[in-house]
């Protein structure tokens, strides 16, 4: 008799574990909020204009209503400019879409120069949950060129 009893409480719980187990599953989505300072930010050879690259990751479905926007603040005492202070910021939209995504934020400042600033940056996304973060981050001088000018091969004009 105790054997039939096992048998069916095994035979009953066979049966609902399946059924358990796809019901947790088909819970909602865990995907976190998140924000990330990449590791260095580069600036134009005037110091004016810096782009600081970040990494997004944010719930949401991908429309418009779901998306947020992220805003940079970037600033350099002395010694790393040979200014008072250099400060700019900069904001960008980013995609929702449970996904991370690269996101660049160009900034308008004057001064900027080689060296180390602190940079903030603060999510808002569509569906709360903001998220801050704050970060010492290297300047590196990127060189570029006029396109076209020939002096990058992959830059250069080529005959049609």
């Amino acid at each position: 008799m105790k054997r039939i009893r096992l048998l069916v409480v095994l035979g009953a719980l066979a049966l609902a574990l399946p059924f358990g187990l796809a019901t947790a599953r088909a819970t909602g989505s865990t995907v976190a909020n998140s924000v990330t300072i990449q590791q260095y930010a580069d600036y134009d050879a005037a110091g004016f204009v810096l782009d600081v690259g970040l990494y997004v990751t944010c719930k949401g479905d991908g429309t418009v209503a779901t998306n947020g926007l992220v805003q940079v603040s970037v600033d350099q005492p002395p010694p790393q400019t040979p200014y008072p202070i250099t400060f700019g910021s900069g904001e960008q939209s980013v995609v929702c879409d449970n996904r991370p995504h690269a996101v660049g934020v160009t900034i308008v400042g004057q001064g900027f120069d080689a060296g180390l600033a602190k940079a903030t940056a603060t999510f808002t996304p569509g569906l709360g949950g903001g998220k801050s973060v704050t970060t010492t981050v290297p300047i590196v001088f990127i060189a570029s060129e006029p396109l076209g000018a020939g002096l990058v091969p992959s830059l250069a004009p080529t005959d049609r």
